[in-house]
This record gives C-alpha cells, sequence and structure tokens, in this order.
C-alpha cells in the first residue's frame, strides 16, 4: 500500500470553476473503506460539508494544501463506478456541473421509511396487569392491554390508543414485557399481493420481433432497437416478454415511461407478469418510498424497474435491456438542472453496460426517424392490431362551419350526436382538450384589456370556482368584478378548458356519468389510479382529459374519442408544434376501439386543412413525416442541426436584455458560422415567475460543435457578466417557450 492515499471528491456545494472537484487525503482508518462512489464528510472553508469520490490515487500535485476526510456518511457506496461514468457523459452532453449530474445518478433523497411493531410475549396476562396496578402503574398497564389486544400496532397508534407517553412504552420493553420489531411499511404498488399470469402467445409478427431482441440481450450485445407499431399493435407484450429474456439470462430492466398516468397501468401489467421483482418510483411517491425502492433494487431483491425519466439512474447491477416507451414525449425532458433528456441517457447508460434499448411509439420522435434512415439503430415494426382489429375511423370537423351555422357550443352537432349513439348503446366516450381550467383567458369586452399574472406575461386561466390562476408560477386570485384597466363590469371568459368541457357535457348528457381528469382532479394521492379504474370498470360513461388521456391508455369499453379543440397545441410559437400536435391526435385517436367494437374518431378544429390535422386523421405517419422533414432541413432545424438554448433571466428588463446582447456578440465572435446564433431576443413568454427573460440559439450540423462553442462562450462571457443575472443552458431544448 502507498504511504499517502488521496481522493477526488466532487463537492456538494455549487462552486465556480475547477468543476467543484478538490483533493483531501484518505486517513489511515479510512483506507479500504474509502472507494470511488463513496460519500463521504469533508472539511470545506471553515465549515463541513458531503461529497462523492470520484476516484483515487497515491500522487498529489506539489505545493497543495490537503485536507483530510473527516468520514464515510454510508459505509455502503451510494454511486457505483458505473454511474460515475455516466455522470460523467452528462457533464459533457448537457454542459451542466459534474456536482449536478451526480445528484441525478444518486437517486432519491430521503430516508427509508420505517414503522416500530411491538408484540406481546408469552405469559400470564392477567397476573402481569395485577402485579403492574399494584405498583400504582396504570399507563404501563393501559399500554399492555393494547398490545395484547392488537398485536402488530405502530407506535403511533399505540401511544394514541393507551393515552401515555413513551416513558411507559420504553419502561415495558426494559421489563421483557413487550418486544419492539422494525418493519419497512409497504408502498403504494406493494400493499396487495399481485396474481401472477401467463404470457399470452405472440402472433408471427411480434414473434419476429422478439427473437431479434432476445438474441441481443443474450449476447450482451449493445443494439438500439426501434418499435414502431401501431396503436394497439401489442408493443407492451414485446417490453414484457423481452423483459422475462433479461431475466432468464440472469439481468435486470429498465422500463420508463413518460406519464405517472402511463406509470400505473404499465405497472400493473408488469406486477402480473412479474410480482415483488418489480420496483416502482416516480415524482408522485414519498422520498422515504422511492429510497426503499432504489434499495431493493440495489440489494438484488428487485430486478425490473418501472418510471418515469429518473428511473434511467436505477443502480442496478447487471443491466440487460431499457426499454423507452412512447419514447417521442416531450416529458423525457428535465427543465431542471441538469437538464438531460432521458432517451439519450438511457442510449448513453445501455452503451457502457451492454445492454439492449427498445425505443417505443406509433408515432417516433423525427430525431428518431432520422436515426432509423441512417441505420444507427434497428427498425422493428408492428404493422396491426392485435387480433387484427381495425384502426378507427376518423372524421373532421371545420369549426368554422360550426361557428357560421350558428353552434355556440364546444360540441360540434356530429359529435354530440355521436355521444349520444354512444350513451344509447352503453358504451365508453373519450373527450380530450389539452387544456385545463374553465376558461383561456378573461377580456374586457369594452377595452380589450386581458387580466395577466403579475409574475408572468402570460394570461390568467378562469378556473371554477370564481378564481384566476397562472399555470406557471401559480398566482390565484379570486375573480374580478370589473375590468382593472376602465372599471367596466363587462368581462368576457373566452377559451375553453376541461372543467368548461365537463360542464357543458353534464348539461348535453345528463344521464351521463362524468369524470375528468388533469392537474386539478389528479393532485391527490392514487388519484391517477382511482379515476381510472372507475372509467375502466364501467363506472362511468364519459372521461374527459388533458394529455395524460392520449397517450397508452388501453380501455376496451372506449368506441368513440372526440377532440374538442385540435389547435391548442398547433398554434404554439415552436418549430415542434407541428409534430406535437400529430402526436397528440394521433396518439389519443388510437385509444377508440381497442376492444371488440370498432371505434371512431371525432376531431374538431379551426385549422382542419393544416398537414398535421389531415395526416393525423389519416393515421398517415410516412407522409406527415416526409413533409415535416421537408421543412425541418429547409429552414435548418433538428434533426438536421443541433441546438443549443441559453436563456437569461434577471428581475430587471433593461439589464437582462443588455447581458443577452453581450452575449449573442461573445458567441459571433468566435465562430465565422452566420447561421450558428440566432437572437439574442425576449422568450415567446418574456416573463416567468417575476423574471425577464431573453435567449440566444446555437445551432449547427455537428452537436460536440456546437457544445463547445456554447462552452467557449460562455468562459468568455464570465469574464464580464453582470451579476443578478441568471443564465440557463438547455442543450437539445424540447420547449422553446
Amino acid at each position: 500500500m502507498s504511504e499517502h492515499e488521496f481522493a477526488k471528491v466532487v463537492v456538494n456545494r455549487p462552486v465556480y470553476g475547477n468543476d467543484g472537484v478538490f483533493t483531501y487525503a484518505v486517513p489511515v482508518n479510512l483506507r479500504g473503506k474509502v472507494v470511488p462512489g463513496s460519500v463521504v464528510l469533508i472539511p470545506f472553508g471553515k465549515q463541513q460539508t458531503t461529497g462523492c469520490v470520484i476516484s483515487l490515487g497515491a500522487e498529489v500535485p506539489p505545493q497543495i494544501e490537503v485536507k483530510q476526510i473527516v468520514g464515510l456518511v454510508e459505509e455502503i457506496p451510494p454511486v457505483s463506478v458505473e454511474s460515475i461514468r455516466l455522470a460523467r457523459w452528462m457533464a459533457s452532453r448537457y454542459l451542466c456541473t459534474l456536482r449536478e449530474a451526480l445528484s441525478a445518478v444518486y437517486g432519491p433523497s430521503g430516508k427509508r421509511r420505517k414503522r416500530e411493531v411491538f408484540f406481546w410475549p408469552s405469559g400470564d396476562f392477567a397476573e402481569i396487569l395485577a402485579q403492574l396496578e399494584t405498583l400504582k402503574a396504570p399507563a404501563q398497564a393501559r399500554v399492555l392491554s393494547t398490545v395484547a389486544a392488537q398485536p402488530g400496532i405502530s407506535r403511533r397508534s399505540l401511544l394514541r390508543e393507551a393515552g401515555v407517553g413513551g416513558k411507559a412504552v420504553e419502561a415495558l420493553i426494559k421489563k421483557g414485557l413487550i418486544t419492539e420489531f422494525e418493519q419497512s411499511l409497504p408502498g403504494v404498488f406493494e400493499e396487495t399481493p399481485p396474481v401472477l399470469q401467463e404470457p399470452p402467445t405472440l402472433s408471427p409478427e411480434q414473434t419476429a420481433v422478439l427473437e431479434e431482441i432476445r438474441l441481443a440481450i443474450e449476447a450482451k450485445n449493445h443494439r438500439v432497437f426501434y418499435l414502431y407499431g401501431v396503436t394497439g399493435s401489442g408493443k407492451t407484450e414485446i417490453y414484457l416478454q423481452a423483459t422475462a429474456a433479461a431475466l432468464a439470462s440472469g439481468r435486470q430492466a429498465v422500463i420508463l415511461v413518460p406519464e405517472i398516468a402511463l406509470a400505473h397501468q404499465m405497472i400493473h401489467q408488469f406486477k402480473a407478469r412479474f410480482g415483488n421483482l418489480v420496483a416502482v418510483t416516480h415524482s408522485a411517491m414519498v422520498h422515504g418510498e422511492r429510497r426503499d425502492q432504489w434499495e431493493r433494487v440495489r440489494r438484488g431483491e428487485a430486478r425490473v424497474v418501472i418510471g418515469a425519466r429518473s428511473a434511467v439512474f436505477a443502480p442496478t447491477a447487471d443491466l440487460g435491456l431499457i426499454v423507452v416507451d412512447e419514447e417521442h414525449e416531450p416529458a423525457y425532458k428535465q427543465e431542471q438542472a441538469p437538464r438531460y433528456h432521458a432517451r439519450e441517457t438511457a442510449l448513453a447508460r445501455a452503451a457502457l453496460t451492454g445492454a439492449a434499448v427498445v425505443l417505443g411509439s406509433a408515432t417516433p420522435a423525427l430525431e428518431s426517424i432520422a436515426r432509423c434512415l441512417s441505420g444507427r439503430y434497428r427498425q422493428l415494426r408492428l404493422t396491426g392490431r392485435i387480433d387484427g382489429r381495425s384502426l378507427p375511423g376518423v372524421r373532421i370537423v371545420d369549426l368554422r362551419e360550426e361557428f357560421r351555422s350558428g353552434t355556440v357550443s364546444l360540441f360540434s352537432r356530429l359529435l354530440a350526436d355521436r355521444i349520444r349513439e354512444k350513451l344509447r348503446r352503453r358504451e365508453q366516450i373519450l373527450l380530450f382538450l389539452n387544456r385545463r381550467g374553465f376558461a383561456a383567458f378573461v377580456l374586457c369586452q369594452a377595452c380589450g384589456y386581458v387580466i395577466r399574472c403579475p409574475n408572468c406575461d402570460i394570461a390568467l386561466t378562469y378556473h371554477q370556482p370564481e378564481t384566476l390562476l397562472c399555470h406557471f408560477c401559480h398566482y390565484r386570485t379570486r375573480y374580478l368584478a370589473r375590468c382593472p384597466r376602465c372599471g367596466n363590469p363587462k368581462l368576457g371568459r373566452y377559451g375553453a378548458g376541461t372543467q368548461r368541457v365537463q360542464e357543458e357535457a353534464s348539461a348535453l348528457f345528463p344521464e351521463a356519468r362524468v369524470l375528468r381528469m388533469d392537474a386539478e382532479t389528479t393532485a391527490r394521492r392514487g388519484s391517477h389510479a382511482s379515476i381510472l379504474e372507475t372509467f375502466r370498470t364501467g363506472e362511468a360513461d364519459i372521461l374527459i382529459g388533458t394529455q395524460m388521456v392520449a397517450k397508452g391508455l388501453d380501455i376496451p369499453g372506449v368506441t368513440l374519442v372526440g377532440v374538442i379543440n385540435a389547435d391548442t397545441t398547433l398554434l404554439l410559437p415552436d418549430f415542434r408544434a407541428a409534430e406535437r400536435t400529430f402526436q397528440l391526435l394521433y396518439q389519443v385517436s388510437g385509444r377508440a376501439g381497442r376492444g371488440s367494437l370498432p371505434g371512431e374518431v371525432i376531431i374538431q378544429s379551426h385549422c382542419p386543412e393544416h398537414y398535421a390535422v389531415r395526416f393525423s386523421s389519416r393515421q398517415d405517419v410516412e407522409s406527415f413525416v416526409r413533409r415535416e422533414l421537408a421543412l425541418r432541413r429547409r429552414f435548418g432545424y433538428p434533426p438536421y442541426t443541433s441546438m443549443v438554448r441559453v436563456v437569461m433571466s434577471s428581475g430587471e428588463e433593461e439589464r437582462v436584455a443588455r447581458q443577452a446582447e453581450k452575449f449573442g456578440r461573445v458567441v459571433r465572435e468566435l465562430t465565422s458560422d452566420e447561421n450558428a446564433v440566432l437572437g439574442p431576443a425576449p422568450c415567446p413568454f418574456g416573463k416567468l415567475k417575476g423574471l425577464y427573460r431573453w435567449h440566444v440559439i446555437l445551432r449547427g450540423k455537428r452537436g460536440q460543435a456546437v457544445r463547445e462553442l456554447c462552452s467557449e462562450a460562455l468562459k468568455h462571457f464570465a469574464r464580464t457578466r453582470i451579476s443578478k443575472v441568471r443564465i440557463t443552458v438547455d442543450v437539445d431544448p424540447q420547449n422553446m417557450l
């Protein structure tokens, strides 16, 4: 062993320069215990903090004062060497700090969830109680009686029901009259033991697809498969049987889903196949629950992990398969530092571990299509629905014609008639509108003033009862009786949301049982699963929802899907607006006719001639892709270029504008390509959460070159930057607002 041992430690504090990596000496008593991935306690300045060890060595540069590590925070290293390598990749790929990247791979914080349980031991109950009463210990007697009546009672319940303090309990434990045990609390998906199901027989098309994936898993051959399948074609069964192949080869699997609403359905399918080998993690769980699941994976008790984007970092020992379901979804992009994309991170992690990756969707992202065309992905196709079921028929309603004909309802004549017919037949209806609330904005009919959020440059949304709400900063105020500008009482509410759809549906179809699924109705823990289960079991006739009902749901009773307004995403100032609209319309259309009865879809639009609406109604992915790729190539947008968006924000509008202009000049001085820089300009939402926002967009054909240009520009800019201006760097931005 060397006379000295030193550790490179990423300090858990924001540090400018050096990426937050500092050298510390490993004391003799910790040698062999401190390893790469260990979280250690270290002196930093005049205080102590924690840090993650990323490497060890015997040499340290001369003339550097080296302090010693104080101790270990956790005996077992919570971060693996593989995770450190992945964090380094993330820091380079997304231009974040190594500390930020390590915070992501470290996993959920919080203590493991425990409960204390007390059991009554053998003995003469009556005699012991009499002795306690003789000794004038009525509190202990009440504790003893309560435990005897309720073996397994928790400490909190025991203290409450016996009406005592902790001293009486501790006294009985010391006397050996009751025994204390610790037992992990079950998670939200562990309380009911699953009923295991046998896999169904695959179609010839599914069998061929699965065989390619299985061979790659068994050979530990890192390959990326793109599973393109129409809605209802059986992609989930491929995921299930590919996971079984990974487990059979002694490896683990990670299954990513974009939305919690989809997670519940996927979880139940995987639990029915693999039982308690399944671990679940997503943001709706409390920290302790997520930590418990993480530890189950680390110990090898759970070998299948299902969750949203952060599940890509699950601490599996030998990862054999990563599935990214609905890979096109923007929800896979993290909007806070580190701003990683779970799909790209999954590809990087799989390359490190030799795992196979399956990306699945009925509406592939254009970036993924380009990679299929270039040969980077192996495309696998499922061209038909299971059991030969037909895709639903789709009709478009021109809302301009409805307005000219005098229709004032949110429901066109055709949609209202079809809903009545479905209700008469006792079939179910799904209504989709990608906007929550009752009305999108409130406008003064006298002066035209739109009531806006004081913190954000957007209109406040009207919610019932009598509330105005900002969907960005959550500012809330009572509905105004008069215009704040001119005092006129004539305020109009325009642009429908899901609350208004529910109100009109209940009025038009009084016999229908109506449910709503949006951010308001799913705020309570467990509400996603409750709403879906109510609808799935036929206890409701109509389900109204935002995009959380548009994807992945498989409810056989739904025979009609109605899109109330197809234009809510189409008109956004974002180059991906047409792609997002096409994907949403195609996906929500696929919710109809998944059972034994045929399905139909009615799309209402003010822009029925737009190619995104037309091609989605025909379920024509190829034609949409050709049209959209041609436009992207012409205007220099991804997938033909890579982009980095630099957003500057400040509470002072002039200050942020000056800094954005200065950064734009710095970038242009560093490149000869005139097309490499767009802006600076105010963001489409120029003010959010009290901060004024400007952005500069860098783009180029080579992603590495664009990131290097941005990194160099930020270094130059740092020398002259003004304080009180926040800089956000977003590589491959999915949101341009």
